[in-house]
């Protein structure tokens, strides 16, 4: 019996060994490929290290995993010992640490954490997390494949990890499912970065290029088969994921055979598509797949990060498919099923042609058709090219009514006509497609004019095909099952989701909000513009179809149809009371709205073309507005009339937007200038000059210092408004630009482009910061939410999306330090912030605002620590050899004491602000008086320098810490030594006090966190394992319930102490994270770092990481 227990643990370990493609394994001999000894491999029993040895959990060419215990964290670890070559030692041993402290500075919860490196008694160990669960191979069936949302769900997160590791430059290069575990919480984690090369460094190349094949064949790329180390990247490990992607979809390889074979098909052939194998897959779905295993890299999906957007919004589709449709459509759905299936297979002779059809709509698919048809030489074939791409074009760049296509019975008979000629052409195959295409322009004109009830398009909108979801194979994520029916940890049967029991109807879909965005879908055209209201309660959209909705911003759900405009609404906007919109529409028309009732409340008339653009000043009486006629109006909205015309541009305007006092108003078009006006006289201010095309969008900053605009250029254009000039460029759409804004403080901006993505810009140093793709057409605007945690997009697609900003670029970021910032302490009143920092300086902020106040200068070297005392006008602080107080309301230094003949290392006062604590770089720890600058104790001496001090919220205890492992507690009154305390070899380099005074927290250099009883020193379980790299600061919650670190790699890690699951993560610091601390007032998480800033975190908006 314990031998098949024994045997089904290793089993489920998931702890793969690459085989002899291992860079680390045994390499060829000189004579006749003979394998050398091997070193580092005699097998281990009882104690390594403090690592108490259990048993062997699986053993391969590189090396051999063992089940071991750290003696000292008291948790199970798999212990890696790797295989070494006897004659290369040195070589190999160099690559395989530089490779394991690659893996070791990855964290994320896809990721099997790597907890030490190191080498002990000669022998070289990686010790990982112990994961008990079964590897992804095991759920791989061709007969039972897992349901396709499960796929998707698993591939998302593993996609997910592969991004977090890709942006710390390090490449897996040996994706395959044995590699991944499904772990007891049916969480994927991807194991074994043994082949992980970090890529960003100059030996990386030499360290693994041994002329070894990296990798699993069956999941190698096309660059990596031919052993083309230079083009191997993240793109090698997208391609690896798309393999699986295609195995779990299909229960099969897409290249299976002998080794040489399949390496031949990696490299030569196209895979059978997935649909060809499991009928009824999505063929959206499908197309990320193949995406991903495209040969070409600059074919293939761009980034793992891509990839998990891409299936998000699939999978927030498929959520919105499931919600409005029921069982009375069973009859459509097998009819379109077999249409779908038929499609495919006409499809699957040109790879070319199905990518076409399956990824983009209407004459998307058309335009792309065009390019797959382009070897063709034959007149009629170039007659239709022209007509397709002109269409195309007409779509994507006009906005005018009478230029925005629309399907006539006339384009119906010239497409049918000229794929009729073809048909009588010998390229059969290339009509077979048009009509195809014929078949969806003609839904599309039939769609669009037929009436909301109209029979025939209500059939046609209930055959939307939805994959069957009756397999019967193990769920490795568990979503649909049902917890209670097993233990935990182990796989569960699916459970097929029953249909609804009555026809659904169909209202205005929302998806849910997982990762992904709420997709707010109801206007059955183009959205041409989204605002949020001033209190973020409500979202305004104008669209193509006539209408103004009204949305629940949070919920997505629509509350008010507004109808009146005769067509397309170009612009809307809502005034900071919340008691009134304004649209403006191809109608000539301004129209007036109550968001209450939606009832119209006026109509503003005088414009001799299109609005394009309103805007309402910050008290709410005045709007703006923008006209195709060339023409700024401004409008008194109590006597409802125009009160000034500004003429000066000499084509289209088609922004206009008043700046954050409304003394000035920007507007711009298509005459290229970005004009600024005075609002009270109605002249001209100034010109900027630089696009060079149409400017759709523009914007002032919130402090009116700056503007940006973007247009038909592909650029977004950011302008000091003092001096006229353009400071930045930014690039990186690959289409026109037709929406941009800032955020509310001004240190983001945000665009939209026809390219289909939404991205984030620095607007300080004019750097892309992220970037979102989801929608299926172009885009025409972007506003963020009053608060700058939401991101609002329209597009041609008929949605709205709204996203979430990314924790990291909410940080107000404070800038002014010329070195690296080590602490930060905030005033007693909690409006002041003050840091120090290297540059020898203490500085003082605006806690609020951000901005910066006084610089105290006078240490002359590195200031080390910083506090307040009982008054917002004392601040202390220590450096060099001395402890200095200082006025803040003044900026004068009122007492200096020199405090050790040596330097300052650590730095602490009571709560009482009656004393002082330092530490020095000798390891003497003293106190002193705060008001006469006397030495009251000298307590015991640390072997090594002083990391740390702290004292005891209740004023009690004084604790140091320092390089020699070790942490101290005295008695304040005395100075007795209370309890020396040791949790780890590791030199300790921060401490923190609970604030119940009951416990202290030590962070090390190895990345350890220890939490210790004060009374009696017992060491609490559950809480070590903060990640790899030193721990630089530690800081309680006001509430002391989190646990809060600041890392070496950037990161801020936030923990429930013996809650494993309770993680928050923060990132955004470039370099390591010297401090944290929180402000006792707003719950803002306060951090410092390398970068030379310091950031302020909502911290309460935080979301976990599991």
């Amino acid at each position: 019996m314990d031998e098949t227990r024994d045997s089904r643990q290793t089993r489920l370990t998931g702890h793969d060994l690459p085989g002899d493609n291992s860079p680390l394994a045994s390499q060829p001999g000189a004579e006749g490929g003979v394998s050398r000894p091997l070193a580092n491999v005699a097998s281990l029993t009882g104690s390594f290290g403090k690592y108490l040895v259990e048993r062997c959990l699986g053993e391969g060419a590189m090396g051999t995993v063992y089940l071991a215990t750290d003696s000292d964290l008291q948790r199970p670890v798999a212990l890696k010992i790797p295989k070494f070559e006897a004659a290369a030692t040195e070589e190999i041993r160099e690559r395989f640490f530089v490779e394991a402290r690659a893996a070791a500075a990855l964290r994320h919860t896809n990721l099997c954490p790597v907890y030490e490196v190191g080498e002990i008694d000669g022998r070289c160990f990686l010790a990982m997390a112990y994961i008990d669960g079964r590897p992804l191979s095991d759920f791989v069936s061709p007969d039972h494949p897992l349901p396709v949302d499960q796929v998707a769900t698993i591939i998302t997160r593993l996609a997910d990890g592969l991004a977090h590791a890709h942006s710390r430059d390090v490449v897996h290069r040996d994706l395959k499912p044995s590699n991944v575990i499904i772990d007891p919480q049916r969480e994927p984690i991807l194991t074994d970065f043994g082949l992980a090369r970090q890529s960003g460094t100059p030996d990386a190349a030499r360290l693994t290029g041994t002329g070894t094949i990296l990798g699993s064949p069956a999941y190698m790329s096309p660059e990596q088969a031919r052993g083309r180390l230079h083009e191997i990247g993240p793109r090698s490990d997208v391609y690896s994921l798309g393999v699986m992607f295609y195995e779990l979809l299909t229960g099969r390889l897409p290249f299976e055979g002998g080794i040489a074979e399949v390496l031949a098909q990696v490299i030569n052939d196209e895979p059978d598509p997935p649909s060809a194998i499991r009928q009824g897959l999505d063929p959206q779905l499908e197309t990320i797949c193949l995406d991903m295993m495209a040969k070409p890299l600059d074919r293939r999906t761009a980034s793992a990060a891509e990839v998990a957007v891409e299936i998000n919004a699939w999978l927030a589709r498929q959520s919105d498919t499931a919600t409005s449709s029921g069982i009375a459509n069973l009859d459509a759905f097998d009819s379109s099923k077999a249409v779908g299936d038929a499609r495919r297979e006409q499809l699957e002779n040109d790879r070319h042609l199905a990518d076409a059809l399956i990824g983009q709509g209407r004459l998307s698919m058309a335009a792309r058709i065009v390019d797959a048809m382009s070897g063709v030489d034959d007149p009629r074939y170039r007659e239709f090219s022209e007509w397709a791409r002109s269409r195309k074009l007409d779509i994507q760049k006009s906005r005018r009514p009478g230029l925005v296509v629309s399907y006539t019975a006339a384009d119906g008979t010239r497409f049918i006509d000229i794929s009729g000629r073809l048909f009588r052409a010998r390229t059969i195959w290339i009509a077979t497609a048009v009509v195809m295409v014929t078949c969806l322009v003609t839904l599309e004109w039939y769609f669009n004019h037929s009436p909301p009830n109209d029979p025939v398009q209500l059939a046609v909108s209930q055959t939307t095909p939805t994959a069957p979801n009756n397999e019967t194979k193990d769920d490795p994520t568990g979503e649909t099952s049902n917890p209670g029916e097993s233990e935990p940890g182990l796989p569960l049967p699916l459970t097929a989701q029953p249909p609804p029991t009555t026809p659904q109807p169909t209202p205005p879909a929302v998806s849910p909000r997982t990762d992904g965005p709420m997709v707010l879908s109801g206007h059955s055209e183009e959205v041409r513009q989204v605002v949020f209201s001033s209190d973020a309660r409500l979202l305004i959209s104008g669209s193509e179809d006539s209408s103004v909705r009204i949305w629940d911003a949070t919920s997505g759900r629509m509350l008010l149809n507004c109808t009146g405009h005769d067509d397309t609404v170009e612009s809307v906007a809502i005034n900071p009371a919340g008691s009134m919109i304004a649209s403006g529409g191809a109608d000539d028309l301004i129209r007036l709205w109550n968001p209450v009732t939606g009832k119209p409340l006026g109509i503003l008339r005088g414009h001799e073309d299109t609005v394009t653009h309103v805007d309402f000043t910050p008290d709410g009486n005045t709007l703006v507005s923008a006209s195709d006629d060339n023409t700024v109006r401004l409008w008194d909205l109590q006597a409802r009339k125009e009160t000034r015309l500004f003429n000066g541009h000499s084509d289209s305007v088609n922004v206009a937007e008043f700046n954050h006092d409304a003394t000035r108003i920007l507007s711009a078009g298509a005459d290229t200038d970005v004009v600024l006006w005075n609002t009270t006289t109605g002249k001209q201010l100034s010109v900027l000059e630089g696009h060079t095309e149409e400017i759709w969008s523009g914007m002032f900053s919130p402090d009116g210092r700056q503007a940006v605009t973007s247009g038909d250029d592909h650029t977004i254009r950011i302008w000091d408004l003092a001096t006229s000039k353009e400071v930045a460029s930014l690039e990186g759409h690959t289409d026109e630009v037709n929406g941009v804004c800032f955020s509310p403080n001004g240190r983001l901006i945000a665009s939209a482009g026809v390219d289909g993505l939404v991205k984030i810009w620095d607007a300080v140093a004019h750097t892309e910061l992220a970037t979102f793709k989801g929608h299926t057409d172009y885009l025409w605007d972007v506003a963020f939410s009053p608060d700058g945690t939401r991101l609002a997009s329209a597009s041609a697609d008929a949605t709205v999306r709204v996203w979430n900003v990314p924790q990291h670029l909410l940080a107000k970021i404070l800038r002014g330090h010329s070195e690296p910032v080590g602490k930060v302490a905030v005033s007693p009143d909690g409006r002041e912030l003050a840091s120090c920092s290297m540059d020898q300086t203490v500085r003082l902020w605006d806690a609020t605002s951000g901005r910066p106040g006084r610089v105290l200068a006078g240490h002359s070297h590195w200031v080390w620590g910083i506090a307040f005392g009982n008054s917002s006008d004392t601040l202390f602080s220590a450096g060099d050899n001395t402890l200095r107080q200082w006025n803040t309301r003044t900026g004068k230094e009122e007492q200096k004491v020199e405090v050790t003949d040596g330097q300052v290392r650590a730095f602490a006062l009571d709560p009482k602000s009656q004393f002082a604590v330092i530490g020095d770089n000798a390891g003497r720890l003293t106190t002193w008086t705060l008001d006469t600058g006397r030495k009251l104790l000298s307590l015991s001496r640390h072997a090594d320098e002083i990391s740390d001090v702290a004292v005891s919220p209740d004023g009690r205890w004084i604790a140091s810490c320092g390089l020699d492992g070790t942490l101290a507690i005295h008695s304040s009154s005395d100075g007795k030594l209370h309890r020396n305390l040791s949790g780890s070899k590791a030199k300790l380099q921060c401490l923190s006090f609970r604030p119940d005074s009951q416990h202290i927290a030590a962070g090390s250099h190895a990345g350890d966190v220890f939490v210790w009883m004060v009374a009696d020193g017992t060491l609490q379980p559950g809480v070590a394992d903060a990640g790899t790299d030193v721990i630089f600061r530690l800081a309680w919650t006001p509430d002391g319930k989190r646990l809060a670190s600041a890392h070496g790699d950037g990161r801020l890690v936030v923990r429930q102490p013996g809650d494993p699951d309770d993680l928050i993560t923060l990132e955004g610091h470039r370099e390591g994270a010297l401090s944290v601390c929180f402000h006792p007032r707003t719950g803002e998480m306060i951090s410092s770092s390398f970068d030379h800033t310091i950031r302020m975190w909502p911290f309460l908006n935080a979301s976990r990481s599991r």
